[in-house]
């Protein structure tokens, strides 16, 4: 007697997935969970990736388990390694921001949620950061940039620096007074153009430590 593999469901676009579904990626970033086993998918989805219809396979969430959260170690902090963090948070913003806009493109909204809610918790620790280190006056300001905007519009860029690392933070053309103007700027890119010897755990990590706990 021979036995038949139990056909699993097939589904056609994300709105037709039904509750308790998910793909790998969406698991692991929206509930820290992953497959017990990924070589045994519980669906598969037909949908738009990346522009185009391709193949996914989803995973029920009875047949996940929690992913162990690693353990980071907390860094000294000096203003050698809060600058080095500081960048590499810093590019990983950018990152999800040029996520954000591609996945907009290909109307994979959503990726675009999850990489906005990424970019703005970012940003929003890198600007409690230059705040507490300009307070505590362990930071320069170089001056500002203008950057066109996508409307025309002109926005002012104050440029900052620590430890040979510079960064950027909106300001208003008010507040650039008194500033030396430093020309234009085009967007920044979230390539790395600076080796750094703190991965994005650590530096997560030493940058919460700062703005909570000195």
């Amino acid at each position: 007697m021979t036995t038949t593999a139990k056909e699993i469901p097939h589904f056609k676009g994300w709105s037709k997935i039904p509750e308790g579904y998910y793909t790998k990626t969406a698991l692991k970033r929206d509930m820290k969970l992953k497959p017990v086993d990924e070589s045994k998918h519980d669906a598969t989805l037909w949908a738009v990736g990346g522009g185009k219809w391709k193949d996914f396979v989803l995973y029920h969430i009875d047949n996940t388990i929690e992913i162990k959260q690693r353990k980071v170690k907390l860094l000294d902090v000096t203003d050698k390694n809060i600058a080095e963090a500081l960048y590499t948070i810093n590019k990983s913003a950018k990152l999800s921001r040029d996520t954000k806009q591609s996945s907009y493109h290909n109307k994979n909204f959503q990726v675009v949620g999850a990489s906005k809610t990424r970019q703005n918790k970012l940003y929003d620790l890198k600007d409690e950061v230059i705040k507490k280190l300009l307070n505590e006056d362990r930071m320069n300001i170089e001056g500002y940039h203008e950057q066109e905007s996508y409307n025309g519009d002109t926005n002012y860029l104050m440029m900052l620096k620590l430890e040979g690392f510079t960064f950027h933070i909106p300001t208003s053309e008010k507040e650039t007074a008194g500033l030396k103007s430093l020309g234009e700027i085009g967007v920044i890119s979230a390539e790395k153009t600076r080796s750094t010897t703190i991965n994005f755990y650590e530096s997560e990590k030493l940058l919460n430590h700062f703005v909570n706990n000195q």
